[in-house]
């Protein structure tokens, strides 16, 4: 996929920082605008100074979620090509750099969409039920982790507590639990107006261990399965998929997962994955086989879990893939 122009963009919560390189690779230029719609068109501006035609520029930036939902809308509603990869993908492809700010980022961002011009999947804006679907997630997190707090505390300090503050907070508690039941039926309600993405809920949560969290989740940040390419692609926005560190034979670092990633994501899975090993015959067989290759090892139960994790991943992408719905298989 060839363009004349590739712009990349750092983006924040408040600004996004920006870099236009042409198809040679030359630094055409820099500006920093803010992340709102007025940013947005003075971006498109300062491109038209430049003397560029928008239809000619790519523009390439990194997952970052909410930050970046704005900046997609607009470049879909102005007809600009746009991709968001995964900030892991950008940093291991262009290697070791040095010193790093947002103008720095936003220049290598550029260049990696230069590099990667033939193979760049282009991406789209998310479906309104997806914007919807992302922002009762943040709300469910938000009185789960209110709710998690608050039955920390009972069991903390219960014995301290009068009747009457022990009252209050069993109250809290209970209503918070109804807001997250009560958002849990609104997420259903919404996947009912989509049929595609109806369809994709119901072939992922065929798969053991994948529940209403961990399917939506998936459905929100791959957006509805358009926004990466691979199991693998997604594995490492999760921060899952193992590396190898090895170099000829004076070399022999231990393989393993990146820092990098949705912390988020990849907790979720973990539970995913221990739900897996419970209620999926084969999961739990793979599960044993593996620990007991390994041993003592330490760590062991961790880098098991995690290769779980993956094949919850693929058999997601597999069944969305096939449009058949997960069977649970015998294990011989």
């Amino acid at each position: 996929m060839y363009f004349d122009h590739y712009l990349g963009i750092d983006i924040s919560k408040a600004t996004l920082d920006a870099a236009l390189i042409i198809k040679e690779g030359e630094v055409v230029g820099q500006t920093k605008v803010a992340n709102n719609l007025h940013g947005f068109n003075d971006l498109a501006s300062w491109i038209r100074k430049l003397k560029v035609k928008l239809s000619d520029v790519l523009v390439c930036a990194e997952h970052t979620g909410i930050y970046g939902y704005d900046l997609q809308i607009w470049l879909d509603d102005m007809q600009i090509s746009f991709a968001f990869v995964s900030a892991l993908e950008i940093k291991r492809s262009l290697g070791i750099r040095r010193g790093k700010n947002d103008a720095v980022d936003a220049l290598r961002i550029a260049e990696y969409a230069y590099i990667r011009r033939e193979s760049i999947s282009l991406s789209h804006k998310p479906s309104d039920v997806i914007f919807q679907l992302r922002a009762l997630l943040g709300e469910r997190k938000q009185y789960v982790r209110m709710r998690a707090a608050l039955l920390a505390r009972k069991d903390a300090l219960h014995q301290y507590e009068s009747k009457e503050s022990i009252d209050r907070r069993e109250e809290i508690i209970d209503k918070y639990a109804e807001y997250i039941a009560s958002i849990d039926k609104q997420m259903r309600g919404l996947m009912e107006h989509d049929d595609e993405i109806k369809r994709n809920y119901e072939l992922i949560s065929s798969v053991k261990g994948i529940g209403l969290v961990n399917a939506i989740n998936t459905l929100v940040y791959t957006n509805n399965f358009t926004s990466f390419q691979t199991p693998r692609q997604y594995a490492c926005y999760c921060g899952i998929a193992p590396f190898e560190h090895t170099s000829g034979t004076s070399i022999k670092g231990r393989t393993a997962v990146s820092k990098m990633g949705n912390h988020q994501l990849k907790c979720e899975l973990t539970m995913a994955a221990r739900s897996a090993i419970i209620h999926d015959p084969w999961m739990k067989q793979y599960y044993k086989r593996k620990m007991m290759s390994k041993g003592n090892a330490p760590g062991a139960h961790g880098i098991v879990l995690n290769a779980i994790k993956f094949k919850l991943i693929v058999r997601m992408f597999s069944v969305v893939k096939s449009g058949i719905p997960y069977k649970v298989m015998a294990y011989c």
